[in-house]
């Protein structure tokens, strides 16, 4: 045995005195029942305990006193990975692991040593080489799916089952060009198709619902339907079939379309020679695309499996950060509160912190509400907004950040190219968290400092931004799941929720976001808004409005939320009450002499029923009685549900946004 000394001094965890003398060969028992190779060393560097799994990785004598055996030698397999978190264990005391492939046979193992009772460390050894293995090969099938698709001479669509095109070769690519449809319907809208199948007639426009696509959703297979379609600067004219792709049990999971342009034979009219021979070699690439599709799908929905409980993990950990960040002022703030309630300033300054704090858990609740409800924004829930000066508002917040970063040589610059005067549409406060984020990464992709560029520009009906920055960019693999919900590149320090939220907001705004980056070269985001054309600003002075005292039905079964709304209520002059059930309300509703009240203010989630049917209910007896929801999930004012609700406000309430809906004014904007 060939034994190489590392020269590293022994190792030292703590200079404490161990104040529980440990049972070394109860220590053994433990380390066999490990499922992994394991060794415990004393704090000196010799061996006090190991497993049988240890004694076949490790470099162990077995007619040698356990005691001899040190481990610079019983480590000697992994090398200067072994020495590294020795001496990180020694400068650190705490848990280091470090990835390690083994030269001799390529085996990859995670190396890991422990403080143990400030007298040991415990090293062990976890064996990734299977699913290293494992993800190789999925990895080479799905490369080898790719360039089957890719190298495809007919367009190819590959669809799931919600309409969304998740997958496109490289000659629908060259098709469709720089703003490729994400969805069937996009691409029923750009193409326009006419049904041509019937000879002697002229086209027919084609209905969404009559679409290959839309009826291989349905069930039905489409073979070699021809088609008329917008496609670059002309007409063509396409044979679409259309397929629908289940699993093993017979679910539905997709469609898979393929055309062939047939422009040239069509105009010929006259009949081919070899039209048999075409329609049995389209009708044999048609079954070959469609079985690599559902290996596509099937991959797809095996990726989408595996990281599903990564991805409610991770969203756990991020909200949890979150809201114990928000928690912790407000914890602070009320114990200050109940020691200096004799002072006014103070009692105003930590009720202000309070309701900041409140509000950044409110935006965390509503961050994650997003995602789960992708709608369009509502018409009348927008306006009109300068994005050159929102734009310059959004690098004055982030200044503070970028001169954090900005140290020595390591400094982060700022290039400005805003046009000035191009208006979008949508809500300014989305618009500016959007911009944020992605500032807020360009400056993270740069810690060796560089140049952030961000530009405003209008082309045609989209008003432009873009985010540029110099830094480490992004590889192929990290491009392709950027806008995943949940993913991310930053550890502990991310929650994977910044470009889904872009994304999220920019389609909520009908607009268009596009990513390209290279690894080492920086990355750049484009959003694309519906624009507008500036309208004059006339200023009116609108004196403010005196609250009407009114009878308000409040009903709320959380008690601290119904009395401090009542409290809030009454301090406007308005006569209230409340009641903590569908039952009790309707109680106080069914009074002899007509309407009891003027406004009813419910909850969603009430003990014995639902506030959506109480409104309803209400309404319908008393058409007159004004009714809003209070809920605690994403407000849904346009919803079916909602209709014949006044209005709607999501949870923690803001008062002055409350008192206005109530007064029957437009409520002032919270997306500032």
């Amino acid at each position: 045995m060939v034994v190489v000394q590392m020269p590293i001094p022994p190792l030292v965890v703590s200079s404490a005195t161990p104040s529980i003398a440990l049972d070394v060969a109860r220590l053994a028992a433990v380390l066999g029942a490990l499922p992994v190779p394991a060794v415990l060393f004393r704090t000196e560097g010799t061996a006090a305990a190991i497993n049988a799994d240890g004694e076949d990785l490790f470099v162990f004598d077995t007619i040698a006193p356990l005691s001899s055996q040190h481990w610079r030698v019983m480590l000697h397999p992994f090398g200067d990975v072994a020495r590294d978190i020795m001496a990180a264990v020694q400068a650190t005391n705490t848990t280091v692991s470090r990835q390690v492939t083994l030269p001799v046979d390529g085996a990859v193992f995670t190396l890991r040593a422990a403080p143990f009772d400030e007298a040991f460390v415990l090293v062990t050894a976890t064996d990734h080489s299977e699913e290293q293995q494992r993800r190789i090969a999925l990895e080479r099938a799905e490369r080898e799916r790719r360039t089957l698709f890719m190298l495809a001479p007919a367009v190819v669509h590959v669809v799931d089952v919600s309409g969304r095109i998740i997958r496109t070769n490289g000659e629908a690519d060259r098709q469709h060009g720089d703003r490729a449809p994400t969805t069937l319907r996009e691409l029923w809208e750009r193409e326009a198709p006419h049904d041509l199948s019937e000879e002697g007639r002229p086209a027919r426009p084609l209905t969404f619902l009559d679409t290959p696509g839309m009826r291989a959703l349905a069930g039905v297979s489409v073979r070699q339907q021809r088609l008329q379609c917008r496609r670059g600067d002309g007409t063509r004219i396409i044979e679409a079939s259309a397929s629908p792709m289940t699993d093993a049990s017979g679910a539905l999971i997709g469609v898979m379309l393929v055309d062939h342009d047939i422009t040239d034979r069509h105009r010929r009219e006259r009949p081919s020679p070899t039209a048999a021979t075409t329609a049995v070699d389209a009708a044999q690439f048609d079954r070959l695309v469609e079985e690599r599709s559902r290996e596509v799908i099937a991959s797809h929905e095996e990726h989408v499996r595996e990281r599903r409980l990564a991805a409610v993990g991770q969203l756990a950990a991020g909200v949890m950060h979150d809201v114990n960040n928000a928690l912790n002022p407000i914890m602070a703030a009320a114990y200050l509160l109940q020691h200096h309630a004799e002072s006014p300033a103070a009692v105003r300054d930590y009720a202000e912190r309070i309701r900041a704090a409140a509000e950044i858990g409110a935006a965390t609740a509503s961050r994650v509400g997003r995602f789960i409800r992708q709608e369009p924004l509502h018409a009348g829930g927008d306006e009109e907004i300068d994005l050159s000066v929102l734009v310059a508002e959004v690098l004055d917040l982030t200044e503070p950040m970028r001169l954090r970063r900005s140290v020595g040589s390591h400094a982060v610059r700022v290039a400005t190219e805003l046009e000035p005067g191009v208006q979008g549409r949508g809500l300014p406060g989305e618009i500016r968290e959007a911009m944020l984020n992605l500032v807020q990464n360009a400056i993270d992709a740069m810690p060796e400092g560089g140049t952030l560029t961000v530009r405003c520009w209008g082309e045609g009906t989209d008003a432009c931004l873009s985010v540029q920055d110099t830094g480490v960019g992004m590889s192929e693999e990290v491009l392709e799941r950027a806008f995943e919900p949940f993913f991310t590149t930053k550890g502990a320090k991310g929650s994977g929720l910044g470009l889904a939220e872009v994304y999220g907001i920019v389609r909520r705004h009908r607009g268009q976001v596009t990513l390209s980056s290279s690894a080492g070269k920086g990355s750049t985001v484009t959003l694309r808004l519906p624009r507008v054309a500036p309208q004059p600003v006339v200023a009116a002075v609108v004196p403010p409005a005196k609250a009407v005292p009114q009878r308000i039905l409040v009903v709320e079964d959380h008690d601290d939320g119904r009395m401090l709304l009542r409290r809030i209520l009454e301090g406007d002059g308005h006569q209230v009450d409340a009641v903590a059930s569908v039952t009790e309300a309707k109680s106080r509703l069914a009074v002899e002499g007509g309407m009891p009240y003027d406004l009813m203010l419910t909850d969603v989630g009430l003990p014995d029923g639902s506030g959506w049917d109480l409104a309803r209910e209400s309404r319908a007896s008393w058409p007159a009685l004004r009714v809003g929801v209070i809920t605690g999930w994403e407000a849904t004012a346009g919803s079916e549900e909602a209709r014949g609700v006044e209005f709607v406000l999501r949870k923690p309430l803001r008062a002055q946004e409350l008192k206005a809906h109530i007064a029957g004014r437009t409520p002032p904007s919270n997306n500032e």
